[in-house]
């Protein structure tokens, strides 16, 4: 096993991918928070103007169904992130060998948030 990640035969390819996939992660997002925003400004425009909540209902139908595609993009794209670490442990590239120079070093993993139950007294 190569002691610099620098030295894995992989690593250029590793990287190339790694830039490729967190971009496509970025633009997942900002597609849904500019569709988000979209929803939220047709519906001020709607109050704003006075008009009818019906006039208004069949852009918002459309929008439901590119944010929904906007989400489900998502989601594949993150399932691919997570198959190529699989991937690339499989070459023997991992986040603990690699340390800082793996390329999502950055990313921080963090547990669901589990609430607490508090006796009331």
């Amino acid at each position: 096993m190569p002691t610099r990640p620098q030295d894995h035969p992989q690593y250029a390819a590793i990287l190339a991918v790694a830039a490729a996939i967190q971009s496509a992660e970025q633009s997942a997002d900002a597609g849904i928070r500019a569709t988000a925003a979209l929803i939220v400004k047709t519906l001020d425009v709607q109050s704003e103007q006075g008009l009818a909540p019906h006039t208004v209902e069949p852009v918002l139908a459309g929008l439901k169904r590119a944010i929904t595609a906007h989400m489900e993009g998502r989601s594949a794209i993150v399932e691919s992130h997570q198959a190529y670490g699989r991937i690339a442990a499989g070459l023997g590239a991992t986040a603990e060998d690699w340390g800082p120079s793996w390329p999502c070093a950055d990313a921080r993993v963090s547990a669901p948030r589990r609430d607490t139950l508090r006796a009331v007294a």
